[in-house]
């Protein structure tokens, strides 16, 4: 699997213990576990889209291209819907969203955390 989705896995994984940070009874709870597995089909999801492009390579890729590293590819441009970009920029672009939540949460979590036991 590509570093950027286990990159993405791992924050989402962070999110969901941070979210639990809230836990606390009442209906938190179920929407705590909402949370979770609405998480839980978003990792599924990654997984089977890279489990079918593992499986099923594109053909009109020369060898050369479909076993690149991640240095490799982090280094030339990549296609996307709004033009090439550099790959390093992509990678960052994909992470960031997901990493700010779950460092937002994460510091949420913490501040609850000592505000309630003051």
């Amino acid at each position: 699997m590509s570093h950027t989705f286990k990159g993405m896995l791992v924050l989402a994984g962070l999110f969901v213990l941070a979210a639990w940070g809230f836990a606390g009874g009442g209906i938190t709870d179920m929407v705590l576990v909402v949370v979770s597995y609405v998480v839980v089909v978003y990792a599924g999801l990654m997984s089977v889209l890279w489990l079918t492009r593992r499986r099923h390579p594109r053909p009109d890729l020369g060898d050369g291209e479909r076993t690149d590293s991640f240095g490799d590819w982090t280094s030339r441009d990549v296609e996307t819907s709004t033009g090439p970009v550099r790959g390093s920029l992509a990678a960052i672009e994909t992470l960031l969203p997901i990493a700010a939540v779950a460092v937002g949460m994460v510091a949420f979590a913490i501040v609850l955390h000592f505000a309630g036991h003051a």
